[in-house]
């Protein structure tokens, strides 16, 4: 990397910051300008970003627009109505013993912040936490995934001609541009990637103490039940499994099926799949491809690890891997402990709830938990199994849209949340000015101390502190 490069990039906190704080915190009508401004240049450029996302992903224009541009769009309105709220200084008045106490509370940004995007969603994950850094009034330096090399360069090109450096910066590199960016002295970090990845991100965070938020994934577990079985709920999984081909954080990544229902499940996988995708999704206008030939080989690996029910032909040539259903997986099968991110969707017979959260087949932790069902005791028992921030009864994905719902994981899935006011609160901390009237003071609370006064601070403690 040229060194004029590299100067640039590690100023650019600083430059972010000393700009915030020579004109003070944006109000909260700046920031609606901002994202405004964001919401216009995507409408405008929505045919070369839907281009972009077919050309690293091989995505729909459907899918392009419903689940990366009309998300954003539908986030920005959301946080224009009501960031002026959000933003609004609070105050309360307490009377102590001899004083009064006036506090005045107020959101303030961060300063500077790193946001790091991901390949498989790569213009909605990549500029959802911009949204909400600008909500909480920060300015940004966004390093979109250079493994969707098409959205990234249309990125920095509407971004950096639309906005000041000073406000919002793109930059594009490979991970050494990464690293050096995770070493810079940002004020917050959001990162959007793999578990392993974020760990190197939080150990170089760790060593200039600066926050980090991570969202990362996991295997997704999703129950069907005999009394939640159905054939809308069997094409609402497949739906939500093969979007994307496969490639979302959220997709439900193993499905366990109640034996009773077993093979009527299978059944309507394959109606489904067949009336989305026809008899050979290869030429189907509807189905993407997987990002990079290193993940493309990666899902290839899972096919062999189970008896392949449907699909599973695949051509490197165009990186397609067709919509695949595994069954009579060996317990312990990397299938069934990594995250498999692709169109594999493993199926797995169990034949009581309980024998079943008792094992290990179930990640806890993942991202977010999908039961079909309409027994409202097992519906109850999952959400008490699971520790993800969401737990999504008889659908899948749509949660992930809606602002009204904090985004977020919780232990191997990540930490942090956003979206909506989460990511408004996610980008912003809290300032306290405490001001102190008083009209009598208390003299015994200076040193040298004595048992006199010992209780009399022990009777009056409620209003002295």
């Amino acid at each position: 990397m040229p060194d004029d490069k590299t100067d640039f990039l590690t100023a650019l906190p600083e430059r972010q910051r000393a700009e915030l704080l020579s004109k003070g915190s944006p109000s909260s009508e700046m920031r609606k300008g901002q994202l405004l401004k964001l919401k216009t240049i995507l409408s405008e450029r929505e045919k070369e970003l839907t281009d972009a996302l077919y050309s690293d992903l091989g995505k729909p224009a459907f899918e392009s627009f419903s689940s990366e541009i009309a998300v954003l769009l539908n986030e920005i309105d959301y946080v224009c109505k009501h960031l002026s709220k959000w933003n609004r200084p609070g105050g309360s008045l307490h009377l102590k013993l001899g004083c009064i106490e006036r506090l005045r509370k107020k959101r303030h940004p961060y300063g500077s912040a790193l946001i790091i995007g991901s390949w498989n969603y790569p213009v909605q994950l990549t500029l959802m936490p911009v949204i909400g850094a600008i909500a909480g009034g920060n300015s940004c330096v966004i390093k979109p995934s250079e493994y969707a090399p098409a959205s990234a360069e249309l990125l920095e090109e509407i971004i950096n001609q639309n906005f000041p450096p000073e406000q919002l910066h793109v930059v594009t590199g490979d991970g050494q541009t990464a690293a050096l960016l995770t070493s810079a002295p940002f004020d917050l970090i959001f990162f959007t990637g793999s578990g392993q990845t974020g760990k190197l991100v939080a150990d170089q965070a760790a060593k200039q103490l600066t926050p980090v938020i991570l969202e990362l994934g996991g295997k997704n577990p999703c129950i069907l039940d005999e009394t939640g079985f159905s054939a809308a709920a069997v094409k609402d999984i497949v739906w939500g499994k093969f979007l994307n081909a496969g490639q979302t954080c959220i997709a439900p990544d193993t499905l366990f099926v109640h034996r009773s229902v077993y093979e009527q499940t299978l059944n309507e996988i394959s109606a489904a799949l067949s009336a989305f995708y026809g008899e050979q999704p290869q030429a189907s206008g509807d189905y993407g491809r997987i990002c990079t030939d290193a993940h493309f080989e990666k899902v290839v690996e899972f096919i062999g690890q189970g008896t392949v029910r449907l699909g599973g032909e695949h051509d490197s040539s165009e990186r397609f891997i067709a919509p695949t259903v595994l069954t009579d997986i060996e317990p312990g099968s990397p299938v069934l402990r990594e995250e498999i991110f692709g169109p594999v969707l493993p199926v797995i017979p169990y034949t009581d709830l309980e024998t079943l959260l008792s094992g290990d087949s179930l990640q806890r932790d993942a991202l977010t938990g999908y039961i079909f069902s309409t027994n409202k005791h097992r519906i109850q028992r999952f959400n008490d199994y699971m520790r993800s921030s969401t737990i999504s009864v008889n659908q899948v994905i749509h949660h992930a849209a809606s602002p009204h719902i904090a985004f977020g994981g919780v232990g191997q899935s990540g930490y942090g949340a956003y979206h909506g006011k989460a990511g408004f609160l996610a980008f912003s901390y809290e300032k306290t000015n405490v001001r102190t009237y008083h009209y009598l003071r208390f003299p015994g609370k200076f040193p040298p101390y004595s048992d006199q006064n010992l209780n009399a601070l022990k009777k009056l403690r409620k209003w002295l502190l």
